[in-house]
């Protein structure tokens, strides 16, 4: 960093900077991480415009199919928005989504101008684990109840990024292992300790099904780093991490909730939205009514709940599902775009999952994980705009593109390495 301050280019790092602070913030506070998420952006468009070579002809440009995967969403969204009902509401949600889009090109600038930002991203998510580690340890006591703790972030945000990163801490954790970095290995098992408690105390349904199903996907992906006596020991350790939470009752409460079928009101409120998402999708199959435009579901019917039925409610909501939303507001024009771009950076990564290079394969798997978690998350609430989650998606499956394109070996060493 001297040497750039010295050649005036200090602006340069400013980016860097700025995405290594979203990364530790992005765990627990959601006012912090949306500043420096603004100050990322903010960054990104003056460096562009300021900068001595053409942007519009970078050095290491974005991969093709993915900016096709981009274009097509976007499109689709503008045409989805012009033809709906709501044209003041689609456009709002267009600039919303677009600004949070930007997160996988500004990551991609960032790293281009910093490439050894890389050895230190996953670290940096390490240490916002250890965070609301603590902060949730703090809010819940010693008795680690389910209290819903949300750190700075929010309930469903929270058990989000949980689940994002959880899975890609082990995934680094197994790479320090393959090369006996045993600090590395003591810091990553620490942020996964700290992050079970979290976990535990944050009690997120989704996320206490998310974090084992990816965590074993990473262990599967980095099976070569282990011995027979290794993975026999993992085993045991998560049978032995799974015990608190299975024997916690609030926990065993919230998951047998999801068999009644009448009479439990976060159930019936879910069936209700998804029942008019599909409704509301069949009315207009193609091009759907337009991006949040969806009309509220009518009120719940619950005697327990009567006063609910009475208050004022939205126009507009979700259909409480990322898929039936898309399908609802967009239509199968609109799901094709979707998947477009949720599509093309997995098939662009899909050759690498074998990568002979640990710290390569991380990132690949990585951007898988979050891929899947953004799919079982979607099963059950809207997620996609959550901006929580979106940080983390678009800035690890950006810095897995990026890491990919680059010649074999860039990025691919730990701290301890690059200093030796």
């Amino acid at each position: 960093m001297a040497s750039l301050v010295e050649k005036n280019d200090f602006p340069r790092v400013l980016g860097p900077i700025f995405l290594g602070l979203m990364a530790v913030t992005g765990v627990f506070a959601r006012g912090l991480v949306n500043g420096f998420y603004a100050l990322l952006a903010l960054w990104g468009v003056l460096y562009l415009l300021t900068a001595k070579k053409k942007w519009w002809l970078p050095t290491s440009p974005l991969p093709s199919k993915y900016l096709w995967g981009l274009g097509l969403y976007l499109g689709v969204t503008l045409l989805t928005t012009l033809t709906g009902s709501d044209y003041g509401r689609g456009l709002a949600h267009l600039g919303n989504v677009a600004y949070l889009l930007a997160g996988l090109p500004l990551a991609w600038l960032a790293l281009s101008q910093s490439p050894g930002l890389i050895r230190w991203l996953v670290p940096l998510y390490g240490l916002g684990l250890l965070v609301v580690g603590v902060v949730t340890f703090q809010q819940a006591g010693f008795g680690l109840a389910c209290v819903r703790a949300k750190a700075s972030l929010g309930i469903l945000e929270l058990g989000a990024v949980l689940s994002q990163l959880v899975p890609l801490i082990v995934g680094a954790w197994a790479v320090a292992h393959q090369r006996r970095d045993r600090l590395a290995q003591g810091y990553y098992a620490g942020a996964l300790i700290l992050a079970m408690v979290a976990l535990q105390t944050n009690c997120t349904r989704i996320a206490l099904i998310c974090v084992p199903v990816l965590t074993l996907m990473t262990l599967w992906a980095h099976r070569d780093a282990f011995s027979l006596f290794v993975r026999l020991a993992l085993l045991v350790a998560i049978i032995v991490a799974a015990v608190p939470v299975l024997s916690n009752q609030r926990i065993v409460d919230r998951f047998q909730e999801m068999t009644e079928e009448t009479g439990n009101y976060n159930n019936e409120v879910r069936f209700n939205h998804w029942r008019q998402g599909w409704r509301v999708f069949q009315g207009h199959p193609l091009l759907g009514v337009g991006p949040r435009a969806i009309p509220n579901a009518p009120p719940v019917e619950h005697p327990l709940y009567p006063e609910l039925a009475k208050r004022e409610r939205p126009k507009y909501y979700h259909a409480h599902q990322v898929f039936l939303t898309i399908l609802a507001e967009s239509g199968l024009v609109g799901l094709a775009g979707f998947l477009a771009l949720h599509l093309a950076p997995i098939l662009i990564l899909w050759p690498y999952r074998r990568d002979r290079d640990p710290q390569r394969r991380l990132w690949v798997w990585g951007a898988f994980v979050v891929a899947l978690q953004l799919g079982l998350n979607g099963l059950t609430d809207s997620v996609f705009t959550l901006k929580p989650l979106m940080y983390v998606y678009w800035v690890v499956t950006g810095a897995a593109l990026w890491v990919t394109s680059q010649p074999p070996g860039v990025g691919g060493s730990s701290p301890a390495q690059a200093k030796s």
